[in-house]
């Protein structure tokens, strides 16, 4: 009885220490006409074969909330929380790189997490050919997560696009496209939006006449390189040129510096992010486990529309072996002891340099007290499905297996 008393008190602070301590900083506009939506953008979402097989608990049951159990607190904190699915949820059997094919369950995860919206347009979306994207369509609507970038034929794509995200009285809308799908063709009527200048701007200028502000989502670059292209940077002046509020990068798998665009009274009017490296995958070659989350505001009001206190956090990818299996799991960094030249360690340092030259617009969350992490590894039935504090990622309407 007094060991189930200590288990029981330790998850009741564990779940109020998560819920007090884990979070951004909040603005509050000082203007009570105003209009706020919080944003948190990671990214790539990817899943390779370990990365499943760490999942599995049974013949085809799997479950990915472990995973997220730690930086779910971020996600969950904004109205709008954007990640890309690099991969398809194309069915049996289930397959890592180089063609992608993940669990249904894990979309089920990413939405008990705080996903709220996710893009589909990116390298991998073919490894199932057609019938992967329309059956990875059929499962995000059977979730009820918003999406773009892939569609079904031309009347589907016309009419959601943009995708229009509605929170608080404010109007986003959604596009996304991708560099190329990895030389594997997409067969008529299906669409995968490529990146097409003259296609992006017709885009555009529809998006302005029916949203408040744009949010531009592109798989690009060169991967692994830590500063943008020539190409990503024309493209970038592109997009803000014409109008989109922010441009949310992935693909090189790494991350890159921000670009922030003021306005000549100093007001934050645009974001372009480069890249925000790899959300959770398996790879492990330095830096590549490595990513970053980034948060804003987007304030309407009588000055139009302006960004407020755009932040980063720092995440990685642990591996912990848990009752004899390896495990992933999203760790936010800052707050948390590093060991001395740990992985963890080097690469705090390594983004540091890289968002040096946006530091003082782009503030990151550093030495903040965040979630618990124990020291040494738990099983898994501590984050079985039952004994997650409910405050973190429980929702009982959504089933925890498919």
């Amino acid at each position: 009885m007094k060991q189930l008393l200590v288990l029981f008190l330790g998850l009741v602070l564990y779940s109020s220490f998560i819920k007090a301590s884990a979070q951004w900083t909040q603005y509050f506009s000082q203007d009570s006409t105003t209009r706020t939506v919080s944003l948190t953008f990671s990214g790539d979402i990817m899943q390779h074969l370990p990365q499943i097989e760490a999942a599995q608990r049974a013949t085809n049951r799997f479950d990915y909330d472990p995973a997220f159990a730690y930086i779910a607190p971020y996600l969950r904190q904004s109205d709008i929380t954007l990640g890309n699915l690099e991969l398809t949820l194309g069915g049996l059997p289930y397959r890592g790189y180089p063609c992608f094919s993940a669990p249904d369950t894990l979309l089920y995860s990413l939405k008990r997490s705080g996903f709220t919206v996710l893009t589909t347009a990116n390298n991998h979306t073919c490894d199932r050919h057609n019938a992967g994207i329309l059956r990875t369509i059929a499962k995000l609507e059977d979730a009820n997560i918003p999406f773009t970038g892939t569609f079904r034929n031309a009347e589907e794509r016309d009419s959601l696009t943009p995708r229009i995200i509605e929170k608080g009285g404010v109007r986003m809308a959604l596009l996304a496209y991708t560099y190329g799908t990895n030389g594997i063709p997409f067969a008529p009527p299906v669409i995968v939006n490529l990146i097409d200048t003259v296609q992006m701007l017709a885009d555009i200028q529809k998006a302005k006449r029916v949203a408040d502000f744009l949010v531009v989502a592109l798989h690009w670059g060169i991967e692994y390189q830590d500063a943008p292209s020539r190409e990503q940077r024309l493209i970038a002046n592109f997009l803000l040129r014409n109008g989109v509020t922010i441009i949310v990068g992935n693909h090189p798998h790494v991350i890159q510096p921000l670009g922030p665009v003021y306005d000549s009274t100093g007001r934050l009017r645009q974001l372009c992010i480069y890249s925000m490296g790899n959300f959770i995958s398996a790879q492990q070659t330095f830096p590549r486990a490595g990513s970053m989350l980034v948060h804003t505001v987007v304030e309407k009001n009588e000055n139009g529309i302006e960004l407020r206190l755009p932040q980063c956090l720092l995440t990685y990818v642990e591996r912990p072996i848990i009752a004899g299996k390896r495990a992933f799991r999203v760790v936010p960094i800052e707050g948390q002891y590093l060991v001395p030249d740990s992985y963890a360690d080097r690469y705090r340092k390594h983004a540091e340099k890289i968002l040096q030259e946006t530091k003082t617009s782009i503030p990151a969350v550093h030495k903040r007290i965040l979630p618990f992490i124990p020291s040494i590894p738990r099983p898994f039935p501590y984050f079985s499905q039952h004994e997650l504090p409910s405050l973190i990622i429980r929702k009982t309407q959504i089933p925890p297996f498919l």
